[in-house]
């Protein structure tokens, strides 16, 4: 219980930034919008932050559930399907992925992307948040999971260096906002505690500083595989990129997508 109302106060802080920090990043809308296609049913989002995807699977004409437990998360996405007329065709739910029972048990495709599974920071949590997942698709029905790929070389040069990752505008405050990054790397627990700094300068020359430390716990191929087949799901391929190109040692992600087998 405790995990969870740390994670939810972390992510609460987030939620202002959010969708400025994902301004530029699509690249997984389009696979994730094919795959939908494919499956034609309801659609299961673990993790659905502020509807970054969510929303143009909605505006598709996909039936879309949506799990976070941040509720200032879920807050910014109801106003955005609010304001595009779209929450008819899409529901919000407010709770825990690795606990969370829907009324729904059917769903055809699911998914869990930008790195979402990694915040469960053991085994057992990842595990248990694709049971979950599973218990609530179709027989048939297909889970998309994507992280990134362990590469050690990348992993170790940032390794406890404080970098400049981004910056933008805030087209409400005025403020100039420099998103600061900070990672450092645990390799026996497969760790990278991992803090953001968003620092905001305002036109008056005042800054504010919010601080939004995790940890993320990455997964090597063989075992996010193990996990799967654990949770009763069938590894059907194995991605290194939105393209689809193969999973490679140098991949930028490690894209799963698992079938639950027919009864």
């Amino acid at each position: 219980m405790h995990e969870s109302i740390q994670a939810i106060a972390t992510f609460d802080r987030f939620a202002r930034f959010y969708d400025d920090d994902y301004r530029n990043y699509d690249d997984d809308i389009a696979a994730i919008a094919m795959l939908a296609e494919e499956c034609d049913g309801p659609i299961l989002e673990l993790g659905c932050g502020t509807g970054r995807v969510l929303l143009p699977l909605a505006a598709a004409g996909h039936r879309v559930t949506g799990v976070d437990i941040s509720p200032a998360l879920l807050a910014r996405a109801a106003a955005k399907l609010n304001q595009q007329g779209l929450a008819s065709g899409a529901q919000l739910v407010e709770a825990d992925l690795r606990t969370c029972d829907l009324p729904q048990k059917e769903f055809a495709f699911a998914f869990c992307t930008s790195n979402t599974l990694m915040h469960f920071t053991t085994a057992a949590e990842q595990t248990a948040v694709l049971r979950n997942a599973a218990r609530h698709l179709r027989p048939g029905g297909r889970l998309l999971v994507d992280l990134f790929n362990p590469d050690l070389p990348r992993l170790f040069a940032v390794d406890g260096l404080m970098e400049l990752a981004d910056r933008w505008q805030d087209v409400q405050t005025g403020a100039e906002v420099l998103k600061w990054s900070v990672r450092t790397l645990d390799l026996a627990e497969q760790r990278q505690e991992t803090l953001f700094i968003y620092e905001e300068i305002f036109a008056d020359g005042c800054t504010q500083r919010t601080a939004c430390p995790f940890t993320l716990r990455f997964l090597w191929r063989s075992e996010a595989e193990l996990m799967l087949q654990l949770a009763g799901l069938l590894v059907e391929e194995v991605w290194g990129d939105f393209e689809g190109a193969p999973y490679a040692g140098d991949s930028e992600h490690l894209i799963l997508i698992a079938i639950k087998p027919e009864a």
